[in-house]
């Protein structure tokens, strides 16, 4: 067993065990009564080490031994000395792998309260095509938004700040990450957690609403910043127009995790229902994913004047239209057969696959065994290099709605990093029969979804029936990138 590993025994033999060290017995596999004959039970045997890797990132990466001994074996993989949380089978997989994956893994092996540690093995990740490394990335953007942050603290005052911001001084690493993955498309109300930071109800004097705007727009481009104003308008509508307890854009929150910094790690949340941007940075890089979106009602309507518009403008909204519109062109744009070979039979979405599934965990386990489900599902989609070249512009204008919510050098770095694996990335769509039909997917029809599935760009969306505006359907969308969701910073 390795040192510093302690391994819990359990049952009749571990307390005769732990009576016999404290008696000088040397804590030996052995026991004894008086005039009996002593009974040594043996460490399970390993027949199959692990087996070093070396993995794209992006790939999969499986670790398996095959042991035998007495009783029933249990199991327990190790990244260099730290438990892997749910590593307890023979084998252990990473379903999607990145640069922090690399390492040592071994697994300890236990049987009748006697353990064997195994070999290790060393799991090699290489940079996925078009990987970018944070040399490449400019500073400027983040030294803005760095300087948006101080002046909405100083607006807030200390009490405020307080309450916004989560440093590593008084947070653990594992309850910051827990913090960023309090996130969800639901209503407050839903939730059994409450979002990290100040709800915009607080945000009141007119210098922190600027402030605060001011944030939100060094933060995102102007077609992010007026998503985030769109999806404020409609909960509004929801919360006053049609007077729908649980809802408005008074109960959006926003959040600072770590500290802000140009070389160091943290992050930016502004989340609420149908809302969560959750922004990474790291050396200068802005990772800006997972990111969450939904509106309701899809279409156009016009803004409340509850909040004295604080957060967002007068007039007429229609919030995500392009979003959906660029992914609509992808599966419009192509032929009976295409369209067929894309669809995923026998596959039906009530919801987009990965929403929040990891919310309050701190973990990415959840969001990994999904992604190996359809990693390993025998129906992907349509491989995009099987495109035309107008086909593929259509997948790269669907994709530019996503990134192009960013400053314009995290726009173009993970633009170009998604176009260089076209060649395994897949467009896919389904309806609520989960039978072929050649109409192609409908916004206006329940159980539509449309998704671009790629080593790492994965974008989804999913068409509802409403839950408030019951006469028509709501969309719900994510967009996460596979490698660099939270900069990578949560355990696998």
């Amino acid at each position: 067993m390795k040192r510093g590993r302690q391994i819990h025994k359990t049952g009749p033999l571990a307390i005769l065990l732990a009576v016999l060290g404290g008696c000088g017995g040397g804590g030996s596999s052995t026991s004894s009564d008086s005039g009996s004959t002593t009974t040594t039970v043996a460490a399970p045997t390993i027949g199959s080490q692990p087996a070093s890797l070396t993995v794209t990132a992006g790939a999969s990466a499986t670790f398996s031994v095959v042991a035998t001994g007495s009783g029933t074996l249990s199991y327990q993989w190790f990244k260099g000395s730290t438990a892997i949380s749910g590593a307890t089978a023979a084998s252990y997989t990473i379903a999607s792998t990145a640069a922090g994956d690399a390492g040592s893994y071994d697994v300890v092996v236990t049987g009748s309260g006697v353990s064997t540690t195994s070999a290790t093995a060393t799991l090699t990740v290489n940079a996925a095509s078009g990987t970018t490394t944070t040399a490449s990335c400019d500073t400027t953007h983040i030294t803005t938004l760095m300087s948006a942050v101080s002046a909405f603290e100083s607006a807030l005052g200390s009490s405020l700040t307080a309450s916004m911001a989560y440093d590593a001084a008084s947070n653990s690493s594992a309850q910051l990450n827990v913090y960023k993955t309090r996130w969800s498309n639901l209503p407050p109300g839903a939730l059994a957690f409450t979002r990290p930071g100040i709800a915009l109800s607080q945000v009141t004097t007119s210098a922190q609403v600027a402030a605060f705007n001011t944030l939100a727009q060094a933060a995102l481009s102007s077609s992010g910043y007026a998503d985030m104003q769109g999806v404020l308008a409609a909960d509004d509508y929801l919360g006053y127009t049609l007077n729908a307890n649980g809802y408005g854009a008074g109960l959006a929150r926003v959040a600072v995790i770590g500290t802000p910094s140009s070389t160091g790690s943290w992050a930016l949340m502004f989340g609420g229902h149908h809302l969560a941007f959750n922004l990474s940075f790291n050396g200068g890089c802005t990772y800006p994913t997972p990111h969450h979106i939904g509106v309701e009602p899809r279409t156009a309507f016009t803004a409340n004047s509850q909040t004295g518009y604080n957060f967002y403008g007068a007039g007429s909204y229609q919030v995500l239209s392009s979003k959906a519109a660029g992914m609509l062109a992808v599966f419009n744009g192509l032929s009976s057969s295409e369209k067929s070979s894309a669809f995923l039979t026998s596959q039906t979405f009530g919801d987009i696959l990965l929403g929040p599934v990891e919310a309050n965990t701190g973990s990415y386990a959840n969001v990994s065994t999904k992604l190996a489900a359809v990693a390993a599902s025998s129906k992907r989609g349509l491989l995009v290099t099987s495109l035309s070249t107008a086909e593929q512009a259509l997948v790269t204008a669907a994709i530019q709605q996503w990134v192009g919510d960013y400053d314009n050098d995290t726009a173009a770095r993970l633009l170009a990093d998604y176009q260089a694996d076209y060649a395994s990335t897949y467009v896919a769509w389904a309806n609520s029969s989960g039978s072929y039909s050649s109409d192609g997917p409908d916004a206006s029809t329940n159980g539509s979804y449309m998704r671009i599935d790629g080593p790492r760009v994965w974008i989804e969306i999913a068409v509802q029936n409403g839950v408030i505006v019951q006469s028509q359907t709501h969309y719900h969308m994510v967009y996460r990138d596979k490698t660099l969701d939270y900069f990578n910073e949560l355990a696998n």
